[in-house]
């Protein structure tokens, strides 16, 4: 057990306050990804293209990695609680202004908003996790919080898509920032004062990309991240196109996808508390011998629509693991890890669209998944690597 494990393992847990946060999760993230489902009606409402429409998703990943980078060092004094409080309010303004833009450098403003908070909340997760659960009880903590991920998935596409249709993409927006709020009242109530830690800066930042095992932890993730999101961008085309699902077997499939991956979460706190290290390579491998399944077995719909369900539910322990990484080996920088982590998966996440979309226009679905493999077995070996050298460096275990 580390100094620091042992300084949070005597506070007791605020379960109010995780599951608060576990709903400012649901809306913050539904509210990022809403715009994929309704890319052709924001565009002809606004005489745009979808692709500039599409841009309003993009928008946020660019605002999430400046703030993930910089909050820790510009904001080192400050109450968390009142930074969290603030974020939440944020949420609530972008959505509002979405849902009234009246025309494209509007709705840009708004999202831009939402990317700060995006960038925000996720590089404090670990850090605010730690002081809201002892040690111990951490992985279960994160895997109610990141259920908020999984919930959104299905908020963001067969539910934003359907309510859509009915009321409209605007009353979409609307809905969301009622949700935000209902966020923030519960975490008003529900936070405790949340220490900031002052050694948050720069140069301490800069230090820990100086440690091989930091370095390794951060490539791992941006490749573990790239290589589900090289498949998950292109999931819609690939279940629409290659599996020619029809709108309500597309919608029924989403839903099951995005439960499977709540259940995923779910599982991942009580495995996580017992084996961390080999289950973090384990997983790795097995996303990556999912994908050679998908291409190996391409012609029978049942057996591809099961795998992209064991995609989704694997893929639900990942987000979990990647943050109990930062509490076992970085407690004592968590909010700094968690800010270069943050801009890894953003990174990631832009970069797996691109690359993907290349490959996707080269070779169609059968490169998405090879390459999806390719990342994701790098992804284990990098992980594997990652634990050797802070085995050799700190002489203890995660």
């Amino acid at each position: 057990m580390t100094l620091q494990s042992t300084i949070f393992q005597e506070r007791p847990a605020n379960w109010s306050a995780v599951f608060s946060l576990f709903v400012g999760v649901t809306s913050l993230v539904a509210a990022e990804f809403i715009p994929i489902s309704l890319l052709t009606p924001i565009a002809q409402d606004l005489s745009v293209t979808e692709g500039m429409a599409g841009q309003t998703v993009t928008v946020v990943g660019m605002f999430a990695v400046l703030t993930s980078l910089l909050l820790a060092p510009l904001t080192k004094g400050i109450n968390r609680r009142y930074i969290l409080l603030t974020f939440s309010a944020l949420l609530v303004v972008s959505n509002v202004m979405v849902a009234a833009a009246n025309n494209y450098s509007f709705l840009l403003i708004g999202r831009g908003l939402l990317g700060i908070c995006v960038g925000g909340f996720w590089s404090m997760a670990a850090a605010v996790t730690l002081q809201l659960v002892p040690t111990n009880y951490v992985p279960r903590a994160l895997s109610i919080i990141y259920a908020g991920v999984a919930a959104a998935t299905v908020i963001s596409l067969p539910v934003a898509s359907y309510l859509g249709h009915l009321l409209g993409w605007r009353n979409v927006f609307l809905l969301e920032a009622t949700l935000g709020a209902a966020g923030l009242v519960w975490q008003f109530i529900a936070l405790p004062s949340l220490n900031a830690d002052r050694a948050n800066d720069f140069k301490n930042m800069f230090r820990l990309l100086r440690q091989d095992w930091v370095v390794l932890g951060i490539l791992a993730t941006i490749f573990s991240f790239g290589g589900y999101n090289v498949f998950f961008t292109y999931l819609r085309p690939y279940l629409e196109l290659d599996l020619t699902l029809n709108p309500n077997s597309l919608s029924l499939v989403l839903g099951i996808f995005g439960l499977a991956n709540c259940l995923g979460t779910f599982v991942a706190g009580i495995l996580f508390e017992r084996k961390f290290r080999s289950c973090m390579i384990v997983l790795q491998c097995i996303l990556s011998v999912t994908a050679i399944l998908l291409y190996q077995l391409q012609g029978r719909i049942w057996v591809e629509i099961l795998l992209v369900i064991v995609w989704g539910f694997i893929w639900g322990f990942m987000p979990v693991g990647w943050t109990s990484w930062i509490t076992r080996t970085l407690a004592d920088r968590a909010e700094m890890a968690g800010g270069l982590s943050v801009a890894s998966i953003q990174f990631s996440i832009g970069g797996a669209a691109a690359i993907g979309g290349i490959i996707y226009d080269g070779s169609g679905i059968e490169g998405i998944f090879l390459s999806a493999a390719g990342f994701l077995v790098f992804a284990a070996i990098l992980v594997w690597l990652s634990f050797l050298f802070f085995f050799k460096d700190t002489g203890r275990h995660a």
